[in-house]
């Protein structure tokens, strides 16, 4: 577990790739990838002014000295030889112990400190979060192998349906997870969530008997967008 000693440079290395977790040469520096997300907002906010460090560092130093926060006392740590040094806390020393624990006490603290600052308040995370565990808790629809048919729809906002696969039927080939939908998000809907899915489609599926059999297409398109086939 790498600690944060300072508040860290905030200069960035070149970019890797749009999902790629920071890292050095031992490998990520985070064990999850949330974890690094976390990370990220926190500095964001912090490095555009929204709150000092000093802020930061009360709210954070606040859930870690919380041993009830997990609805159980801390996990017992071994104490250091020098466990009488005046920076030493049994709370800090286990949360390091055990790097999920730790980078939960950054969104604890964070979720407390964009309240307090009327950047987003408790009421509005409460409610995205039973959103998110509602499309959870009914999961995809399809799976990868699935059959799947494009609605022969128009459309109107954000997303878009090409003509020419409309009413086409191709295999799902990867389900994206559940994504925040423009068009409902605009209107400011915390239930605006989405499984996206890729649709592969064969180029015979699309043009018929004259298209290359060996060509095909993938399309990422909106659950709304589909039906079983």
């Amino acid at each position: 577990m790498r600690k944060l000693l300072a508040v860290p440079d905030l200069g960035m290395p070149p970019r890797q790739g749009g999902a790629a977790q920071p890292g050095d040469p031992q490998g990520p520096v985070f064990q999850q990838p949330w974890q690094a997300h976390a990370f990220a907002i926190v500095m964001t906010l912090y490095e555009n002014g929204h709150y000092t460090w000093p802020d930061w560092d009360d709210y954070l130093g606040h859930e870690i000295q919380s041993p009830d926060h997990f609805g159980g006392a801390a996990p017992a740590a071994a104490e250091p030889p020098d466990n009488d040094r005046a920076n030493y806390n049994q709370f800090l020393s286990a949360c390091e112990a055990d790097g999920e624990n730790y980078y939960h006490y950054w969104l604890a603290g964070l979720e407390k400190l964009l309240d307090v600052k009327g950047m987003v308040s408790a009421e509005a995370l409460a409610a995205r979060i039973a959103a998110i565990a509602k499309v959870e808790a009914a999961g995809p629809r399809f799976k990868a192998g699935d059959r799947a048919k494009v609605l022969d729809i128009e459309l109107l906002g954000h997303s878009h349906l090409p003509h020419y696969i409309r009413g086409v039927t191709g295999a799902v080939a990867r389900d994206h997870g559940a994504r925040v939908f423009p068009d409902s998000h605009g209107h400011n809907k915390t239930d605006a969530l989405q499984h996206v899915y890729t649709i592969r489609f064969q180029a015979t599926e699309i043009w018929g008997a004259t298209a290359d059999p060996r060509q095909s297409l993938n399309f990422s398109l909106w659950d709304y967008q589909l039906e079983p086939s």
